[in-house]
C-alpha cells in the first residue's frame, strides 16, 4: 500500500510539473506577442517588421492615410495604408518613423492541423481602449480551407478562440509567437448580437505572404483567377479510361484567345493540384487561386485521358492587369527608380520636370509634407492624385542630409 502511495504521489507531481511548464510556456507566449498588437481605431492589427509594417483587415483601415494608432502601453503612432485588398480583407500599413519596434513574424499556416492551440489577441468591444492592454485569448484550430465569397476568405481558418467586434484585424499566433493568420470574421450572430459563437475566422498568413511584394508596392490588389475556364464539380464526371470517379474539378468549357487556352486547357481535363495543393471541389479551386494575386503565374496539375500534364496558367486578365500598370507608366515624372522597392533615384531625365525641381541621381525620397514614403506606387499615386501644375513637396536624403524640393507635376503623357 505504501508504494501505491507513493507511486501515485510522484505521478501527480509529474502531471503537476508538466501541468506549471506548459503554464510558463503560454505566459512566455502571451507577454511576447501581445507586445506587437496595434490599436487599429475600433480593430486591431499586428506589427511584422521592427521598421514598422502593420497588418489589419481592410474593414478596419480602408485605405486612409494619416490613422493615430497605438501600441500596448499607450504610445501614440500615425500608420498610412499602402497595400490593400477589398474583398479579400487585407490592409498593409506603414507605422511612420517606425523603428526598434516590438513585432512578430509572419509563420507557415500551410503547418497547422485541426485541434493545434492558437492564441487571438485584440480589443474585444474596445475594453482595452484607456488602459491600452489588449485581450488575450486561447483556443484550438477547428477547422481548415474554410471559403466564404463576401467577404472574401478563400482558405480561412476557424478557431474557436474567442473573436469579438473589436478583433477584427488582429493576429491568431501559433505557440512559437508566429502570427498564422489575421482574425476577421464571425460567422454566426449569438442572440441576435455580434458576439463570439465559437466560431471565428482567420485570414492565413501563407495567403497574406504571397500578397506581400504587391502590398508593399502600394494601391489596390486584386486577388487571382483563372481566365476563361468554366469548371463543374467532379461528382458527375469519371476519369476517363478508369471508370473511377475522382476529386478534383473537371474543365467544363475552355475560351479561345484566353489565358486558360494558352495554358493548354482542354475541355474534360480534370483539375487535381495546383501547386502542390490538392483540389477537392469547386470551392477549393477558388480558395486556392484566390491565394495568389493577380499577375502571378501557378502551376495547375490536371489528367487528362490517363495522363498527367502540369500546366503554367497566367493569373487574372492580362489585357485589364496592363492596363492598371500602363496608368502608372504613361505619367512622365522625369526620373527611375532603383529596383523594387527602393525609393532611391537612379536617373533623371535632363530638361523634365524633376531635374527642374533640383531631384538628382542618388537621392533617395523620403517624404512629402511630413508624410512619409515608402514604396514606388505611393510615390507615383500622390502625382496622379493631384492635377498637372500642382507644386509637390519632396524630402530627399542626399549625401546624409534632409534636402527640401518643389516638383511641379507635368501634364500626363499621352505617347502609346
Amino acid at each position: 500500500m505504501t508504494s501505491l502511495v507513493l507511486v501515485l504521489a510522484l505521478v501527480q507531481d509529474d502531471a503537476l510539473r508538466l501541468l506549471e511548464e506548459k503554464e510558463r510556456a503560454l505566459r512566455a507566449v502571451c507577454d511576447k506577442v501581445k507586445s506587437a498588437y496595434v490599436f487599429f481605431g475600433n480593430g486591431s492589427g499586428v506589427c511584422v517588421s521592427p521598421d514598422g509594417w502593420a497588418l489589419t483587415n481592410h474593414h478596419v483601415a480602408g485605405d486612409r492615410d494619416g490613422q493615430i494608432v497605438r501600441m500596448p502601453g499607450g504610445k501614440v503612432y500615425t500608420a498610412d495604408v499602402v497595400g490593400f485588398d477589398p474583398h479579400g480583407d487585407i490592409a498593409l500599413c506603414k507605422i511612420r518613423g517606425g523603428k526598434d519596434l516590438p513585432y512578430c513574424d509572419l509563420g507557415d499556416s500551410d503547418a497547422l492541423r485541426p485541434g493545434h492551440p492558437v492564441i487571438a489577441v485584440g480589443n474585444p468591444f474596445l475594453v482595452g481602449n484607456g488602459s491600452w492592454e489588449p485581450t488575450i485569448t486561447h483556443g484550438i484550430v477547428s477547422a481548415l480551407h474554410r471559403y466564404m465569397d463576401n467577404p472574401g476568405y478563400f482558405d480561412a481558418i476557424q478557431t474557436d478562440a474567442q473573436i469579438n467586434p473589436g478583433n477584427s484585424g488582429g493576429p491568431l499566433f501559433s505557440m512559437d509567437g508566429k502570427v498564422m493568420g489575421i482574425n476577421g470574421r464571425i460567422d454566426i450572430k449569438r442572440f441576435m448580437n455580434r458576439v463570439n459563437t465559437g466560431i471565428g475566422y482567420a485570414i492565413p498568413s501563407k495567403q497574406i505572404q504571397r500578397y506581400m511584394k504587391v502590398f508593399r508596392a502600394g494601391g489596390r490588389v486584386w486577388e487571382g483567377y483563372i481566365d476563361g475556364i468554366t469548371i463543374g464539380e467532379c461528382g458527375d464526371a469519371r476519369y476517363e479510361g478508369t471508370g473511377e470517379y475522382g476529386d478534383g474539378v473537371f474543365v467544363a468549357g475552355v475560351t479561345v484567345e484566353t489565358p486558360a487556352e494558352k495554358a493548354g486547357f482542354e475541355a474534360g481535363d480534370i483539375i487535381y493540384e495546383i501547386e502542390g495543393y490538392k483540389i477537392g471541389n469547386a470551392n477549393r479551386f477558388h480558395g486556392v487561386v484566390g491565394n495568389w494575386p493577380q499577375g502571378e503565374t501557378v502551376t495547375v496539375t490536371v489528367r487528362r485521358k490517363l495522363e498527367r500534364k502540369d500546366l503554367k496558367v497566367y493569373l487574372g486578365d492580362p489585357v485589364k492587369v496592363a492596363e492598371r500598370e500602363k496608368a502608372f507608366a504613361r505619367f512622365d515624372l522625369g526620373f527611375t527608380l532603383a529596383a523594387f522597392p527602393s525609393l532611391r533615384v537612379e536617373g533623371v531625365d535632363k530638361g523634365g520636370a524633376a531635374e527642374r525641381g533640383g531631384l538628382k541621381a542618388g537621392d533617395v525620397v523620403a517624404a512629402s509634407a511630413g508624410r512619409e514614403l515608402w514604396a514606388p506606387d505611393e510615390l507615383r499615386g500622390l502625382f496622379l492624385s493631384r492635377p498637372p501644375g500642382t507644386v509637390i513637396p519632396l524630402t530627399v536624403k542626399r549625401e546624409g542630409k534632409d534636402v527640401d524640393l518643389k516638383l511641379k507635376i507635368p501634364a500626363p503623357s499621352t505617347e502609346e
